[in-house]
């Protein structure tokens, strides 16, 4: 299970999401069921537990894929800022950063509801290989 202070942040490829969602919710140790999530103003997909205000429990068990699909389509959707690469020789690609939300009895966390109930958030990511 995740210490209250627990550090643990990812970025990657979309392909190694599945594999990272995976993870991170063994490394909780919640099990397959009781899974909430909600989706930031910024566009964080964060997966918790239980249904505090902002949370919803997925309307299924547990299942890393299927839970990576769902957020590989919402990360589709999100703007990624590439600006900072132009100048550089190298390509970039489409990818995520997940982080710890950390746990907190405040109301909101950087746009989370009830961080309390946090596991971890997806947001986009701009992976760049320098040539």
């Amino acid at each position: 299970m995740f210490s209250s202070e627990q550090k643990f942040e990812v970025s990657g490829d979309i392909s190694q999401l599945e594999a990272t969602i995976k993870f991170a919710i063994e490394m909780h140790g919640i099990g397959k069921s009781g899974i909430s999530f909600q989706i930031t103003e910024d566009g964080k997909f964060c997966l918790g537990w239980g249904n505090a205000n902002g949370w919803n429990k997925l309307p299924f068990d547990f299942d890393a894929h299927l839970v990576a699909e769902i957020v590989k389509q919402h990360l589709a959707k999100q703007e990624y800022d590439t600006s900072a690469y132009s100048c550089y020789d190298g390509s970039i690609e489409h990818g995520f950063l997940m982080k710890v939300i950390e746990n907190t009895c405040a109301s909101s966390w950087h746009g989370i509801k009830e961080p309390f109930y946090g596991i971890v958030s997806i947001e986009p990511f701009v992976n760049f290989y320098g040539k």
